[in-house]
This record gives C-alpha cells, structure tokens and sequence, in this order.
C-alpha cells in the first residue's frame, strides 16, 4: 500500500492563489436531512488538498476562497451521506436540489457545464459500485465474519478493480470524442493516474482542441507535464542542493560518476518503512561497485527528531538531506513526486535510468546495471 500524499497531507500548488479570484459557493437544499456539510478540495492537476465544513440552517449553506486556477471539489452532506462533485472557478457558484445534494445542479462558468456532461457518463459507474459496496457492507453487519472470509474479500475487490477499469476506459473515450470539452483535461489526469505514461498522455492532450489547452486548467496541466518530462527515463536529472542531518549542503553533482538513487521517503510513511531493509541489503550488496543512495525525506522541522530517530532505527548508512519543508521540499516539488515512497536511479553521467524501483525489481536492476562490475 503507498503513501498517497493527495488523500492525506496538504500539497500546495504551484499557483499561487490570488485575491481578485474569489470564488462564492451559495448552496440551497429543499427538504433536506442534512445538517453539515464538508468541503474538499483534493485536485489531481493542481495537486491541492484542503477541507474545510459548516452548518446547513434551513437548507442554505455557503463556502468563499479564493483561486487562480480551477480545482476539483467534493461537497459531502451528513447525516445522509450525500456527496456532489463539481469544479470551483473564480465567481458565483450556485449548488441547488430539491432534495439532495448528490441530485444538486451546478450553476457557474463553462468548466462545469462541461463536467456536467462527464460525469453523466461516470455517474452511472460510481452509483453501481456505490449501491454494491453498500450491499457488501450489509452483508458484514449482519455476518461480521465475512470480513475476514478471503472469498468475499477477492469478489469485493474483483469488483472494485472491474469499476476503477470501466472509469479509466469511459475517461479514455470521453478526451477521444469531446476534444472541445475542458473537462477532458481532467479525463486525461485520471487516465494517467499518479504514475503518468507520458507516452500515452501527452498524445492524448495534444488531441485536446487549442482552447482547452490553453484554457486555466489546460495550462496548469501542461505545466504538470512539463515537469514530469523533465525527470522521465533519459533525462538529465535535475540539479538540486539540500542539507544533510548535520547542516552540510550536499549537492546531486557531488555523486557523479557514481548510480545514485534518489530516494523520496519520510520517517511517517509506512511503506517507506516497509521497504528500508530491502534498500539497505541492496546498498550493502552494490556499495562498492560504483553505487550509492541518497535520501530525501519529507518529515516537516517539527518532526526532525522523528526523522533522524528512523534513519538510526532503520539503519540507514548512505546520506541524507532535507528542507523540513514536508510535502513543500523543493526537490520534491522539482521531481514531481506527488506520493512516497518514489525512487529514481540516476547513472555516472547524471541522466535518470529507471524509477521507482522497489523489492525485486530494484535488486533486478542493480543485478543487471553492476552485477558484473566489480
């Protein structure tokens, strides 16, 4: 299981949020149950999370901030559980329904008029996965036992797999046939997922029409793309300097000549953990043939102790830097990394080889690049 940073620690984006783009979320909900309602942002282009939540006084409810770009939202209702998805763009944007919010329209610019249009395709694929992990859930309460039956587990997650499939394919069609829409883009992002194909998606966002790839949220994504080019297989890895546990600037160049392997982990990340006694053997193994690792963590300066603590608990011998900026550090933003571990293995002339390479498929790659070098 990874550490997804877009579900659990704030990213900033790259944008900056300007004051004169205010957004107003003016909701109102006719013979509603719902009491609260929750607001997040937890958008996939700008790679921004933030929540936030109030009161529902007679059915109205309302939200302000402000933005540059536009940003995928969730509003979710309790106590009935509801949930709408939308787009915030700078100005008015009107949430109404006659009951409730997962029934709710959208009124605001031309990006949720297009997303509208989308999600009547996706909408059908999430409301039968939503009807069936409800039914799944039933099941469960009235056999708690079937939570650790592992048949029931594998056709619970066959089904899963079988949606995240269906949507990833209704997304693909929808950038192929609605060229002209600005949700596309965000068609596009899903497809790709966290570990973008560039040789599947820019192909596919160069299909998109000019204006919607010129459009705010075209160009946040370009701008997205551009950075992952910059630090895909063949690449010359990008510079950086950061300091090491001791307060020493440590440099990439200063590795040149050698493999290094850029690890992005942080002493909070379970599977980061998880993974350490597999990067130590294969350190031990290939130290002296030419290979290093150097790693970056995204512990925050409140959690420096937290950090070093597991670099000596996990026995971690190669050297280490940080900003203490958390998902904020510079060479995290600069590599693109929305979720750690993650991992790129730079050769002597500095150009990036092979990435996230974890258990036996890092050991194959070390066999393969230095198990012959001595």
């Amino acid at each position: 299981m990874r550490c997804t940073c877009l579900l659990i620690i704030l990213l900033w984006s790259q944008v900056s949020i300007a004051q004169s783009d205010g957004y107003t979320i003016q909701g109102k909900l006719e013979n509603t149950k719902s009491n609260k309602i929750y607001f997040y942002i937890a958008d996939i282009i700008s790679e921004t999370v933030r929540i936030d939540s109030t009161a529902v006084k007679d059915g109205v409810f309302s939200f302000n901030g402000n933005t540059q770009t536009p940003m995928k939202a969730i509003l979710f209702s309790v106590p009935d559980n509801n949930r709408l998805d939308f787009f915030i763009e700078p100005g008015k944007i009107k949430v109404e329904s006659k009951d409730s919010l997962h029934n709710a329209t959208v009124s605001a610019g031309k990006l949720n008029a297009d997303f509208a249009v989308l999600k009547k395709i996706t909408d059908v694929i999430e409301t039968d996965l939503r009807k069936y992990n409800q039914a799944m859930q039933a099941a469960i309460a009235a056999s708690p036992e079937k939570k650790q039956d592992p048949e029931f587990q594998k056709t619970w997650d066959t089904k899963r797999q079988s949606s995240s499939e269906q949507l990833k394919k209704a997304y693909l069609d929808f950038t192929k046939d609605n060229p002209d829409n600005m949700a596309a883009v965000f068609a596009i992002a899903n497809v790709a997922g966290q570990n973008t194909d560039l040789a599947v998606v820019n192909p596919l966002f160069q299909s998109l029409s000019e204006s919607v790839r010129n459009s705010a949220l075209g160009r946040v994504y370009a701008d997205k793309l551009d950075r992952l080019t910059k630090v895909s297989i063949g690449a010359p890895a990008p510079e950086f300097t950061q300091a090491d546990t001791a307060g020493r600037a440590v440099s990439l160049k200063d590795f040149r000549g050698k493999y290094v392997l850029i690890d992005f982990w942080a002493s909070w990340c379970g599977p980061c953990r998880a993974e350490n006694p597999n990067l130590v053997k294969a350190y031990e193994q290939y130290k002296d043939q030419n290979f290093t690792v150097l790693g970056i963590s995204l512990d925050k300066l409140t959690a420096k102790n937290a950090w070093l603590n597991a670099i000596k608990k996990d026995g971690l011998p190669w050297t280490q830097v940080s900003d203490l900026k958390g998902w904020d550090n510079q060479v995290c933003k600069l590599y693109g990394v929305e979720s750690v571990p993650k991992n790129f293995l730079v050769d002597p002339d500095g150009k990036i080889v092979a990435k996230d390479l974890r258990g036996p498929e890092l050991n194959r790659k070390l066999s393969e690049i230095l198990g012959g070098k001595k």
